[in-house]
């Protein structure tokens, strides 16, 4: 299995016991179970890549309603690192999600398709990290979400994700030990 959140043996992680990632996940995950109104949340994910992700989000049983947005196809640091090719990730992203019937995927970039998308409680913007993007995931998707909006990679080795996020929201509610943030509206 390929993944980022959950092994430790990968470079960037620098072998950090106990896996943050992971935790940082779950604290996300307690926090939206906290503050949704069960039982029919709905949920947009941009940018899935292997869909580590997506599989925490339909495992938890809070989502009635998944939409991932990906293209699955343009330039990723990730990619050019470890050699991986899109046909990988696409395989890795589809093993992920193979147990859920409510994960929805638009294989396309997230300003193509925001007019085919209906409002829905959480979006989690994990798409490109330029401040640029960022902006413009935050600016597009902000009017579907009727409670939470978030995202990951809040920190120093994404300013732009920082940048966007403050400029358009202000800091965020929280920020968690993965760097996923959230703002309640």
């Amino acid at each position: 299995m390929i993944t980022q959140r959950f092994n430790t043996d990968l470079k960037w992680r620098n072998n950090w016991p106990p896996n943050h990632y992971m935790f940082g996940f779950f604290q996300l995950l307690e926090y939206l179970e906290s503050n949704t109104e069960q039982p029919d949340v709905t949920m947009i994910e941009i940018g899935a890549y292997f869909g580590e992700s997506t599989m925490l989000f339909a495992s938890t049983g809070i989502f009635k309603h998944i939409t991932v947005i990906d293209p699955f196809g343009g330039d990723e640091k990730m990619n050019r690192e470890y050699g991986y090719d899109w046909d990988e990730v696409k395989k890795e992203f589809e093993t992920n999600i193979r147990y859920f019937d409510n994960i929805d995927i638009i294989q396309d970039y997230s300003y193509n398709v925001v007019d085919k998308i209906s409002e829905v409680d959480f979006v989690y913007i994990d798409g490109s990290h330029t401040y640029e993007n960022t902006k413009k995931d935050i600016e597009l998707y902000l009017p579907k979400c009727k409670s939470i909006i978030g995202g990951h990679d809040y920190h120093e080795e994404h300013p732009g994700v920082k940048q966007a996020v403050d400029e358009l929201l202000g800091k965020p509610d929280e920020v968690f030990r993965d760097h996923s943030w959230v703002k309640k509206l």
